[in-house]
């Protein structure tokens, strides 16, 4: 994947007018770009705390600080390798919290499909303050070709079917030995029909979102090319944005593509100032999450050698 993101970058530089993009760089608007790192910062705060309300279900109360390092550090590695983030915050919540790692990817599934739960809801909200645009590409892309296909549906039932058998006896093993590797995982994922306050972390899934959307406004409103973009338009690429994420290459190169893509297809952009936001973009996140991402490690490095020292003595 690294490899394919360096071919990918290399494309990017190699088709990119260099001295305007850089102009409009320098001639951005550094308050709106402050905006939407604090804004950013926030989501990533109620991503931790969300996670946190996921694991005391299962009688393990993080503390929200460290959670937090260990979330952001998880972002500076998704920079180099895209997915290995995630596994990492894991590994390293592990450490200071002591919590079995298992039960902690559990949570993480959990968080990703309801991510992807509340990805669905913001691109509905999306289609409807943005009809005129988003219809055309809703009809072409996604409702046209499931209708010409309609013989796929014959193995939604198929697959759900295998899906709650797989469930069924997971659940059914877990419960057997809790203990088991697969019984800790089953208990991270099994965290949210257990949630003392079900409405409070929706409310906080949907604030990571509103906080990701406000984010991708202040960007836009930044550069002197795309400030007349409207706060609907940012959920637009925000949802480019998304499904760019899913594309598993490092450095946010998926993202730049999509981002591109949307400001072209749905905004009719020019094609080299689609370029120069995508580019501004994925700098604007790498830099954000190397730096705060890099930070939050090395603070979090230092808390657990303070507990390990404190253990040791113990």
């Amino acid at each position: 994947m690294i490899v394919l993101a360096i071919v990918v970058f290399g494309f990017i530089g190699l088709n990119t007018d260099w001295n305007s993009t850089i102009q409009s760089i320098k001639d951005a608007n550094y308050a709106m770009i402050g905006l939407g790192s604090l804004t950013m910062l926030l989501a990533h705060f109620l991503r931790a705390y969300r996670w946190n309300m996921l694991t005391e279900t299962a009688n393990y109360k993080l503390n929200h600080r460290r959670t937090f390092y260990s979330v952001m550090a998880g972002y500076l590695v998704n920079a180099a390798t895209s997915r290995g983030g995630e596994v990492v915050r894991c590994a390293l919540t592990t450490k200071s919290e002591k919590v079995p790692v298992e039960i902690l990817i559990g949570t993480v599934i959990t968080e990703r499909i309801v991510d992807l739960v509340f990805m669905f809801v913001m691109a509905v909200l999306c289609l409807f303050l943005q009809f005129d645009q988003f219809f055309g590409f809703a009809n072409q892309y996604v409702f046209t070709p499931v209708l010409n296909n309609l013989w796929v549906l014959i193995f939604i039932p198929i697959f759900a079917f295998i899906a709650v058998f797989a469930w069924k006896k997971l659940i059914k093993g877990s419960q057997n030995n809790q203990d088991s590797l697969i019984g800790r995982l089953m208990t991270g994922i099994k965290s949210i029909f257990q949630l003392k306050n079900p409405f409070l972390f929706a409310l906080i899934s949907l604030g990571i979102w509103i906080g990701y959307w406000v984010g991708m406004y202040f960007q836009l409103q930044a550069l002197g090319i795309t400030d007349h973009f409207t706060i609907a338009n940012a959920l637009g690429l925000l949802i480019f944005s998304a499904v760019g994420v899913v594309i598993p290459l490092p450095g946010g190169a998926g993202v730049w593509a999509v981002i591109a893509y949307g400001l072209e297809f749905i905004y009719h952009m020019d094609h080299a100032q689609s370029q120069i936001f995508g580019i501004f973009n994925i700098a604007f996140s790498n830099i954000f999450h190397i730096s705060i991402g890099a930070i939050c490690y090395l603070l979090l490095f230092l808390e657990i050698q303070k507990i390990d020292a404190k253990n040791k003595l113990s």
